[in-house]
């Protein structure tokens, strides 16, 4: 039995002009161990899915579908026992440290709590816990480093206590989501290896949210491509990498800077990410997409099979893959 299966997850946020479908039809598997990788653009659906996970939407909000973890649907799980799974069995590292920690309080008190409260531990054993785990993701004098509140640490040093908060009770699963996104370069590839290194050590199933094709080929087993609220590609991340089907995956590709070479403009997609709230009736990604036919706007694509557990959302694979990603939108 797979740890993770999201099967058809649904979320319909409410908005001053109607109901939004923030995440349509999404399912997958995550194996004990495995790593898996959500790829977008932003407002795609792919934090919208891991705030499902989480059992942490926007108030209003409403799911379908099932989120097993193990035994357990957490969708329809009450919320005093997924107060029991968050942080305990399922954890999540958030994009920005500075708003997800409170500022009220130290370092140490905020690592000390998910070890008092899901863990049983006294006060000594947990502030002694918290230290080790301080240590454990580098931050520099970490024993000192309890009584600093987060305004006192750096950015990079405010996303290594939001690592520790995430492992603190050991989680199968780990989500990150963006968790670089307000780091310098330097400081980013720091975190994405502390990350790795840890997942691996303890033999946590991760799965990794992010906008850069790049880290994602790098970092997981899997990757999962959304656009619109949907998934428009999927596969192991060799497969996909090496044989790009979907034309906004190809798009996406084609829009990032490599160094070196003749000096170009960057591939740019044209057009606007859909409304949520007004959605096409066929493919979301129709009104931008340089192969679109009618037949793309009547009706939903089916995913069809690229390779061995490569599937892809598009009634023109042929077409999309028989040109170079930078050919198609140019």
């Amino acid at each position: 039995m797979s740890l993770l299966r999201v099967e058809n997850l649904e979320v319909t946020l409410q908005t001053s002009v109607g109901p939004a479908r923030a995440v349509r039809d999404v399912s997958f598997q995550l194996e004990r161990g495995q790593s898996l990788g959500i790829v977008g653009e932003s407002g795609c659906g792919k934090s919208m899915t891991a705030l499902a996970l989480m059992g942490l939407l926007p108030e209003g909000a409403t799911t379908a579908g099932r989120v097993m973890l193990g035994e357990d649907d957490l969708l329809t799980m009450p919320e005093n026992e997924l107060c029991g799974v968050r942080g305990n069995r399922l954890a999540m590292i958030f994009q920005e440290p500075m708003t997800s920690l409170n500022p009220l309080h130290t370092i140490g008190a905020q690592v000390m709590e998910p070890l008092l409260l899901h863990r049983g531990l006294h006060k000594s054993e947990a502030r002694d816990e918290a230290y080790r785990l301080l240590d454990q993701v580098g931050i520099p004098n970490a024993k000192s480093r309890l009584d600093n509140y987060p305004h006192q640490l750096s950015g990079g040093q405010r996303q290594r206590v939001m690592i520790a908060l995430a492992l603190s009770c050991d989680p199968d699963i780990l989500i990150a989501d963006e968790p670089t996104t307000a780091l310098d370069v330097t400081i980013q590839s720091q975190i994405l290896d502390l990350i790795e290194q840890l997942v691996s050590r303890l033999g946590m199933s991760l799965i990794l949210i992010s906008h850069d094709l790049g880290v994602i080929s790098e970092s997981v087993d899997r990757v999962m491509v959304m656009y619109g609220g949907t998934v428009v590609e999927s596969g192991p991340t060799q497969s996909l990498f090496h044989a790009l089907a979907h034309p906004y995956t190809r798009g996406l590709f084609a829009s990032m800077p490599r160094l070196g070479g003749k000096r170009e403009r960057l591939t740019t997609i044209p057009g606007t990410v859909p409304d949520l709230a007004d959605l096409p009736t066929g493919c979301t990604f129709a009104g931008r997409c340089p192969l679109v036919t009618e037949a793309c706007r009547a009706a939903p694509p089916p995913r069809l099979p690229v390779a061995d557990g490569h599937e892809a959302a598009c009634i023109h694979l042929d077409l999309a893959t028989a040109a170079r990603p930078s050919e198609l939108f140019s």
